[in-house]
């Protein structure tokens, strides 16, 4: 992996964030995860030794997320220069505002929305009074796995207990920003909506690198598909979605709110009780949030990260479990839900939902990625190896039962 990079004056982001009195003594750094793992950051596990007013030191473990520093493709696919300001928006301005809105509406401290791991600081440069973000930005977090968190299995999508759990914690997190946007407007367009505008992932991106990606999708697609319709569907489904990055920006709607973007297992924690039942979740790296309808989130979630044959059984039903947590989180802030029917809900998912599929079909060839074909380092990651897992069995079975599902739950036509 290299030597490590260097974060220099870390004590200048994380002091603010620690308890009165508290100083940065020491620190060490290490690689956090492998390649294949994460692509538009590098992630440190940074041992922070912090010195309390009594002069006590104790360990305080962190995660140090670093833009790509060392790949110039991924600075420019990822454009840290929106990327990392979303990102540490949602800490600095979105979580504080809605742990505020939650106590004021009388909800229990202990049970107001827990879905973000906790912030530690962040800057875009070591220059105070600029604006861009430069190779010094950083954001720290707590490191969740010290507190029993664990990150997913990309080869091993979510049961069902996992997936009511998961949607119980999207439905919150979609809801208590549109709850912030109805009851404190002020608020919500000075401090939140500023930061949340249309990200176009693919505008840095080489239009012939899009194609020979769409090409090598559409070869597996092919070897699955029931009909040569199929084929044309997902080709224009692919186009509809590339298209729709660099649209104009949506218009406030019921189901409009901060959409994660990106939510596959390696951008959700889960923690796990002594049997195994899943019991609370982090969402990460928030990266290219943005505003749109909560179905992008949801349809993404189940086709790209949820077991097969548990979507299949269970579609409707998640549906309406994630509604029912999403009524139950507008309620316990009170805002009036009588606009917000099921029925209403289910136009947006069937006008929506066909959007993120040839997402989940795209995400494959990283989410499904054979270990072998990842590089060991950065620095050699790109396109390639989304060509070289062609052909791959686990591929093409898993784009089958996304034609096969999407068709069946009429959301792929």
């Amino acid at each position: 992996m290299g030597e490590v990079p260097e974060i220099k004056n870390l004590q200048q982001v994380i002091e603010p964030h620690l308890p009165e009195g508290c100083t940065l003594d020491s620190y060490s750094s290490c690689y956090l995860t492998k390649p294949g793992d994460n692509y538009g950051s590098i992630m440190l596990s940074v041992q922070a030794k912090v010195r309390s007013a009594d002069g006590a030191i104790r360990d305080l473990p962190l995660i140090a997320k670093l833009p790509p520093l060392t790949n110039d493709l991924y600075w420019q696919i990822f454009q840290p220069e929106r990327t990392c300001i979303t990102e540490n928006a949602v800490y600095q301005y979105l979580a504080p505002e809605l742990d505020k809105l939650q106590l004021e509406s009388g909800i229990l401290p202990a049970h107001i929305f827990d879905g973000f791991p906790r912030y530690y600081g962040s800057r875009i440069s070591l220059d105070t009074r600029t604006s861009k973000v430069d190779r010094d930005a950083v954001l720290v977090q707590e490191n969740v796995t010290m507190r029993g968190y664990r990150a997913g299995n990309r080869h091993r999508p979510y049961n069902l207990a996992e997936t009511v759990l998961i949607l119980h914690y999207l439905a919150q997190y979609h809801a208590l920003p549109i709850a912030l946007r109805l009851k404190k407007p002020q608020v919500f367009e000075d401090c939140v909506r500023p930061y949340f505008k249309k990200f176009n992932v693919n505008s840095n991106i080489d239009q012939a690198e899009l194609e020979i990606i769409n090409n090598e999708i559409l070869k597996d697609i092919k070897a699955v598909a029931s009909d040569e319709r199929d084929v044309n569907r997902v080709k224009e489904l692919l186009g509809i979605f590339q298209a729709l990055q660099p649209s104009k920006e949506v218009d406030d709607g019921p189901f409009t709110t901060l959409v994660h973007g990106d939510l596959w297992i390696n951008n959700l924690m889960l923690k796990y009780g002594e049997e195994g039942t899943p019991l609370k979740v982090k969402i990460v790296d928030f990266q290219i949030a943005q505003y749109e309808s909560v179905v992008h989130d949801i349809i993404f979630l189940l086709f790209s990260s949820v077991d097969v044959n548990v979507l299949e059984d269970n579609f409707y039903n998640f549906l309406s479990i994630y509604y029912n947590a999403f009524i139950q989180t507008l309620r316990s802030v009170n805002v009036d839900t009588s606009n917000y029917t099921y029925e209403l809900f289910l136009e947006e998912v069937q006008q929506t939902a066909h959007l993120q599929l040839p997402h989940a079909i795209f995400m494959m060839k990283f989410i499904l990625a054979d270990n072998s074909t990842i590089p060991k380092d950065y620095k050699d990651a790109d396109f390639s190896m989304l060509t070289k897992n062609t052909g791959a069995k686990t591929i093409k079975t898993k784009f089958e039962a996304i034609l096969r599902t999407g068709k069946k739950f009429n959301i792929f036509y």
